[in-house]
């Protein structure tokens, strides 16, 4: 038994509180669902969580409806009646400690109040998606000194302690086709096996996938990619015939070859570029100890709807060539291009991002990751790479350049066929050291700092408003990074000059 855990939830005011509304309503009430099997993984990581925050759910044997609202006004939350026929209700709770920087504090807490379906607690039990998270423990008991009573109708104590996801009843997945996609995230979360069963009836149902709303498979989706293996996830949703409902677009790049710089298949290159990244991503800190803080930063920072940087680049990396079916041709020699296919690979993501209901600024930064995941590559073919080149590279690509600069490195191991993170690219990796270091350094203070304005131009060298300016701007900015200039009197003195025409 976790003791830290269960009194963790125990001195959450907002359990008192349920436990008090229970006795109002004189009603059973019973803690339910995931936290009740972590309560027996003696799992924490469900408590410790910041950015998700933590969900407890309940089964009430009465009026979940009013119940939720009488708890709503207790703790002076948010209250949502989720499904009045079933009597489902939600309570959010913010946290006043929030603002704290206690690493157990939780932005919010989301309080999930159902009424119990069929006769008993057992009943209803029965009719959840997995044995594992079909456990109960009533309210009265977590507050006792007593030993805890699990009720566990289905076995889900026994499939705990070994590691296993079944299900009690194959109509769960008719009920909410989602639960298969779940399976596999807690297969990842939880590093449990989905048993042989269950298997099979995700294989033989996969294309009901598509009945449960975009938004619940977005959101189960980059909970898998959240993970730290999440390359081996994926690819159980591939085997499994699930990720081809999801995105259909990977089917044409099963067997594809790629021509002699690549030793795997498209599809395969493409999860070895995933799982390449997930080792650079572990090995960050050693291999960029300089700018590792702020990468990190960077990586964690949360876009939108919940998923970060690092997952969105988990996901650009996984589809950075999903564009190659469509360009691929062959020359006189036999030899394989494809040409131009990060800009197609571009136009495809950004349409499968808008399928998926991202956010604006994820499916820019997507389409903004595959557009220009081949320029710090090329870039490195070059004899010499000056900063004016690097300047430019940011200038286009902004925050994003940096994640791209860690998409090419595990792009060209994954070419190179080593699967994971090593020295054999040594050239790609010098550079996109540098790269990042002169981001951090010299770019964002230059662009947030430019010398001089358009107005200054314009005064200066008697010019009317027009894009000229614009050009003007960004040739002073380009020359600032070479080191050719380095103020306002410099830029306006090379501005009058012929020079500034010849550079």
């Amino acid at each position: 038994m976790n003791s830290k855990l269960i009194d963790n939830i125990k001195s959450l005011p907002f359990v008192k509180t349920v436990k008090t509304v229970s006795d109002e309503f004189d009603a059973e009430v019973y803690l339910v669902g995931g936290i009740v099997r972590d309560m027996i993984i003696k799992r924490t990581e469900s408590f410790e969580s910041k950015v998700k925050g933590l969900d407890l759910d309940f089964a009430i044997d009465g009026d979940a409806l009013q119940f939720g609202k009488r708890v709503g006004d207790a703790v002076k939350g948010s209250y949502f009646p989720l499904d009045e026929e079933r009597s489902v209700s939600r309570v959010v709770v913010k946290k006043p400690e929030a603002r704290s920087q206690k690493p157990e504090v939780y932005e919010e807490i989301i309080l999930d109040f159902s009424k119990i379906r069929g006769n008993s607690i057992e009943d209803d039990l029965r009719l959840r998606d997995f044995t594992i998270n079909s456990i109960a423990v009533n309210l009265d008991d977590l507050f006792k000194d007593a030993a805890l009573h699990y009720i566990d109708p289905t076995g889900g104590i026994s499939d705990i302690n070994n590691r296993i996801i079944k299900v009690y009843d194959k109509g769960v997945i008719d009920d909410d086709p989602l639960r298969m996609l779940r399976a596999i995230r807690f297969e990842s979360q939880l590093v449990f096996l989905i048993d042989d069963k269950l298997e099979t009836l995700i294989k033989e149902n996969g294309h009901k996938i598509k009945k449960s709303s975009t938004e619940r498979i977005r959101d189960e989706l980059f909970n898998i990619l959240s993970g730290n293996k999440s390359h081996i996830y994926i690819q159980r949703l591939k085997d499994l015939s699930l990720l081809k409902e999801i995105i259909p677009e990977i089917e044409s790049m099963e067997n594809m070859e790629q021509g002699r710089h690549h030793k795997y298949f498209l599809w395969e290159h493409s999860i070895n570029t995933l799982k390449t990244l997930e080792v650079l991503i572990e090995n960050l800190q050693r291999k960029f100890s300089d700018r590792y803080i702020q990468l990190y930063e960077m990586l964690s920072n949360v876009l939108e709807q919940g998923i970060s940087a690092k997952e969105v680049l988990k996901l650009a990396s996984l589809i950075h060539d999903i564009g190659k079916p469509l360009t691929k041709e062959l020359d006189k020699n036999g030899n394989v291009h494809f040409i131009n296919h990060e800009k197609i690979s571009a136009d495809i993501a950004e349409k499968l991002c808008r399928r998926l209901r991202l956010g604006n600024n994820i499916c820019k930064t997507v389409t903004a990751m595959v557009r220009n995941h081949m320029r710090p590559i090329l870039l490195s073919n070059e004899k010499k790479v000056t900063n004016r080149a690097i300047f430019r590279f940011f200038r286009d690509t902004k925050e994003d350049g940096v994640l791209i600069c860690l998409l090419s490195i595990a792009d060209i191991n994954a070419t190179r066929g080593s699967g994971i993170f090593d020295d054999t690219a040594e050239d790609i990796e010098g550079l996109v050291k540098r790269m990042i270091d002169y981001y951090f350094k010299d770019f964002i203070r230059q662009i947030n700092s430019p010398l001089i304005s358009g107005d200054e131009i314009m005064e200066r060298l008697n010019l009317k408003s027009g894009p000229g300016i614009g050009e003007l701007l960004k040739g002073i900015e380009e020359m600032r990074a070479e080191g050719i200039i380095s103020d306002k009197e410099d830029a306006l003195k090379f501005l009058e000059s012929d020079k500034f025409f010849d550079v």
